[in-house]
């Protein structure tokens, strides 16, 4: 009899993982497929650019990037030196 009821209580907490663990698994999915729907997008915007606006597209970009950086360092995600270091990465 108490078998039984250690193996429902097993049950009820692996169900009660996998409930609590469903969101942010299917969150996961979702960034990876919109990472992977971005960058397809990106690869057919960038080949069909000219020139002239290659450099005002890596500028956006970049900006983009320091505007992320920033968010992370004010979330205290990331150091004031992590912060200088990854900005200055993107500037060289």
């Amino acid at each position: 009899m108490l078998t039984y009821i250690v193996i429902g209580i097993c049950i009820l907490l692996l169900l009660l993982v996998v409930y609590i663990s469903a969101k942010p698994i299917s969150m996961g999915i979702e960034a990876r497929r919109n990472i992977k729907d971005s960058e397809k997008d990106g690869q057919l915007n960038d080949k069909n650019l000219d020139d002239s606006n290659i450099d005002d597209v890596s500028k956006l970009k970049i900006s983009d990037e320091i505007s992320k950086l920033n968010d992370l360092k004010v979330k205290g995600i990331l150091t004031e030196e992590e912060y200088n270091k990854a900005k200055k990465k993107l500037l060289d």
